[in-house]
């Protein structure tokens, strides 16, 4: 299965415009050094030394969420990548953890895809990367607070991207 046989209502679809070139935004997907500081919402963070990335498809993606108040709470996220186009998109079914944190019978479907854009920048108007991901199957009942976590993590990779570009 894949993303493509979602049904509508429990396919949750949003984007967000980063002021970062294409290769470096799906660089941040495919590099465990950057996807371990911008990985995950506000108030969680990954172990970096229980990153397991194998960027092929077929591959697995497997990270340790760790939250940051009280560090005894945890998740895995284990995911199979079913598809990689470099600087265009990559789509994974993602195992959600089950009650204890572990990957868990319940797959859920993400496709992220990648498209050059003209965005708002520190220094007015330039170029970036629009980013339109999918997720499904889920009730939409959770769409609204999977989307605010998403922008949550995704205003940590645009702090991420922003502060490589000034090295």
């Amino acid at each position: 299965m894949s993303i493509t046989h979602v049904p509508d209502e429990e396919l949750l679809v949003f984007d967000h415009e980063i002021a970062a070139p294409i290769e470096d935004v799906f660089g941040a997907y495919m590099d465990p050094e950057l996807l371990v500081r911008w990985y995950g919402p506000a108030g969680w963070h990954v172990r970096p030394t229980d990153v397991v990335l194998e960027p092929v498809v077929g591959g697995m993606q497997r990270l340790s969420m760790i939250n940051e108040v009280d560090p005894s709470v945890s998740c895995i996220l284990q995911s199979r990548f079913l598809t990689i186009e470099p600087f265009k998109e990559i789509e994974y079914a993602e195992q959600l953890p089950d009650h204890l944190g572990n990957p868990g019978s319940v797959l859920v479907y993400q496709r992220h895809r990648f498209f050059p854009e003209t965005v708002i920048t520190a220094d007015g108007v330039g170029s970036g990367t629009r980013i339109v991901v999918e997720i499904g199957p889920m009730p939409p009942s959770v769409h609204e607070e999977v989307r605010t976590t998403w922008r949550s993590t995704f205003a940590r990779l645009d702090d991420v991207l922003a502060t490589r570009g000034e090295a």
